[in-house]
């Protein structure tokens, strides 16, 4: 009895030891976490998740003395750290919450701010400002007395806009167009929710609203900004962003479509740099349900470790369907890149659009000496890459990364390449990446689509 009690007490005191053992090792771990800087803690969660995530090879050793937003910047141009609140506005804003006017631009010496795009529901288009539109000067008042300015450069334009407050009115002036006289644009910064498609024939025009924090959208037939030139039976839809609620968006559109008896479609992905994954499902859905009753790839992802990941179109039913058999044509440039690229592939992967009815935007020599020596032409951006966003527990920080390589379902991987003409893609001549009444669309519909 005396020898067994004696056993069992050294085995119960190597146990609490070992139990004393762990919960020291565990109150000194959580204790150094807890009590090291906050900045100590992002990094090694940062250069973790690249280690472990990262598609490319990353050197840790080359990352001395840069700050954790200068590493994930050394990564590529997509990769990014984001604070928790910085995280937060970008969730925000891809889910079509905005501030400002709505507008991306170009500055052109001796000309002025060239609109690139107009988001949809923005101050800026509410109040009339089109892509092509040229801004070359601004009034504002200040102390009871109106201000002018000219937009000499880059930096007087960014500097007028970025100096009115929200919701302060002011004007912007366009340059005067095919004779006719400069227009004044009275818009003010506002908060609102962007809509990403645009959809007109040659009769009328649709625009998406969206009330004050309504995510409900709302039609309102335009039919100003029909296209006239546009072919008897084909109809027009302009696609921004893959963000927000864009997907129902076009599915709307798309029975306007088919109640108007229309027989083709024209789908303008030009500067369209992408956007959600899911929101290209959505979309995608639209085409390959019509075509086939079993459920389609829209995309597969390959990453560092060889796993693959599929992930499939949307599927929808009813009037929101393109039918099948109609003619589909893309209009795509060197800013159509990432889900507009991977839309296109789902479109000629399940046969819904030839590569002859895909139109590249072959830029003039007066845009390409202005945009450099990196400038692409007749050929869509090559953005075959996923990047996955990576949240710390906790804290709300975030690291977006490259973490695979894209597939179409045909296999066909376009990155560093996008469709050129090899592919049977046709060109199409484009003075600028937005031209006043879209020269470029214009000349496509007389040429090809008559």
């Amino acid at each position: 009895m005396n020898d067994k009690s004696g056993i069992s007490k050294k085995i119960i005191a190597v146990a609490v030891a070992a139990v004393l053992a762990v919960l020291a090792f565990v109150a000194g771990f959580y204790t150094r976490k807890l009590t090291q800087p906050s900045y100590v803690s992002a990094y090694e969660w940062v250069v973790n998740t690249i280690n472990k995530n990262y598609y490319y090879d990353f050197d840790a050793d080359g990352c001395e003395g840069l700050s954790i937003k200068e590493i994930a910047a050394k990564l590529d141009r997509y990769s990014a750290y984001y604070t928790a609140e910085e995280y937060k506005a970008v969730i925000r804003e891809n889910e079509g919450a905005k501030s400002g006017l709505g507008i991306t631009y170009n500055y052109i010496p001796s000309e002025g701010a060239r609109i690139v795009s107009v988001l949809g529901n923005s101050p800026a288009y509410l109040n009339g400002i089109r892509a092509g539109d040229t801004l070359t000067g601004g009034k504002f008042t200040e102390n009871g007395t109106q201000k002018s300015v000219n937009f000499t450069d880059a930096q007087s334009f960014s500097g007028f806009i970025d100096g009115r407050e929200t919701g302060e009115k002011f004007i912007l002036t366009a340059k005067a167009e095919n004779g006719k006289q400069e227009e004044d644009f009275e818009v003010s910064k506002e908060f609102y929710t962007a809509s990403y498609t645009f959809y007109a024939t040659n009769k009328t025009a649709w625009e998406v609203r969206y009330a004050e924090n309504s995510k409900q959208p709302s039609f309102i037939e335009a039919p100003e900004d029909k296209i006239e030139y546009l072919p008897e039976g084909a109809a027009y839809i302009r696609l921004n962003q893959f963000f927000g609620n864009a997907g129902g968006e076009f599915g709307k559109l798309i029975e306007k479509f088919n109640a108007e008896n229309c027989t083709s479609l024209i789908l303008d992905l030009r500067n369209n740099g992408g956007g959600y994954v899911s929101v290209m499902q959505d979309i995608a859905g639209y085409f390959t349900s019509a075509i086939t009753d079993k459920t389609y790839v829209a995309m597969t992802a390959q990453y560092k470790n060889g796993k693959k990941e599929v992930s499939n179109c949307v599927k929808h039913s009813g009037a929101q369907l393109v039918p099948k058999g109609t003619d589909v044509y893309v209009l795509a440039n060197s800013g159509t890149a990432s889900a507009s690229e991977a839309l296109t592939g789902v479109l000629i992967s399940c046969g819904a659009l030839k590569y002859e009815n895909i139109f590249l935007s072959d830029f003039s020599e007066k845009y390409l000496n202005f945009a450099g020596a990196g400038a692409k032409t007749a050929q869509s951006y090559g953005k075959g890459i996923m990047q996955t966003t990576f949240v710390k527990r906790f804290t709300g920080e975030a690291l977006k990364l490259t973490t695979a390589q894209i597939y179409w379902p045909n296999g066909k991987c376009i990155h560093d390449v996008g469709l050129t003409v090899k592919d049977g893609c046709r060109l199409s001549e484009a003075e600028w990446t937005a031209t006043k009444g879209d020269t470029e669309l214009e000349k496509i519909c007389s040429v090809y689509l008559t």
